[in-house]
């Protein structure tokens, strides 16, 4: 199975994945205060610029690489004012076509679930980085309870039940944290911002329905009615009409490897 290429996202990827006003630079906040001073910062699967917009904001010398030139065209495109282009690579994470022990941090989000070798992605991430060097990665949390988490792994249950594995990478990224401390890697974590949003589960299979996902984007056509249909059943069964609103806490956790 291929990795995952974000093209067909980049232009709703902010709009779905964003931050809340405000988010964005508590997180960027407090990478800056992770990340070694005045380092070269390289952040595999930049996308849009998500985790790196507010961080160039703040003078942080960040190069990306991405599988989808188009979402990286977006990020170009959405640089705030006097912001200065950083340097970009269209490459997969498994293959960077960049000289050994380049950087003093490498930064990746909510990535390696798509790389379907996520492992050699992770040997790359330590061939780039100078000795001593940070592997800064994060993820957005939300109880694991809540209804769109549990409307997400029931959408993977009905379509893994036909045959249908659409996720190539690490599938927990607990796996990715073995990987990194059985490498001699030591870890802190750092819970920043927190927000709350209020949905209802019409609207959280709405995301499915309209694939703003990318587990629902290698379905296809011709099964995708049925699975919807099931999905839609399902909830009701358990939470009774879809029009019933949830507010659901999130907050970012960044997490910080080490070597010595």
């Amino acid at each position: 199975m291929k990795s995952v290429s974000f093209d067909r996202a980049a232009n709703i990827y902010d709009e779905t994945r964003g931050f809340p006003p405000g988010i964005g630079d508590l997180v960027a906040g407090a990478a800056v205060e992770m990340l070694p001073l005045g380092g070269r910062v390289l952040e595999v699967g930049i996308g849009t610029g998500r985790i790196a917009r507010p961080l160039l904001a703040r003078g942080v010398n960040v190069a990306g690489a991405d599988l989808s030139r188009k979402m990286m065209d977006r990020l170009l495109e959405t640089l705030p004012p006097g912001v200065s282009r950083p340097p970009l690579v269209e490459a997969d994470a498994t293959r960077l076509p960049l000289a050994a022990g380049t950087f003093d941090a490498v930064t990746s989000v909510h990535v390696f679930h798509l790389i379907a070798n996520w492992r050699e992605a992770l040997a790359e991430t330590r061939r780039v980085l100078k000795p001593g060097g940070v592997f800064l990665t994060g993820y957005d949390w939300r109880p694991p309870d809540s209804p769109g988490e549990r409307l997400r792994e029931h959408w993977q249950s009905i379509i893994g039940s036909k045959g249908i594995h659409n996720q190539p990478g690490a599938h927990d990224f607990a796996d990715v944290d073995a990987a990194l401390r059985a490498g001699g890697a030591t870890m802190d974590e750092r819970p920043v911002g927190e927000w709350s949003r209020t949905r209802t589960l019409a609207q959280h299979i709405e995301t499915i329905e309209h694939r703003t996902w990318s587990s629902s984007w290698g379905v296809p056509d011709s099964f995708f009615p049925a699975c919807l249909a099931e999905l839609r059943t399902w909830a009701v069964s358990e939470y009774g009409s879809l029009e019933r609103e949830f507010t659901v806490p999130h907050k970012f956790v960044w997490q910080r490897y080490q070597w010595q």
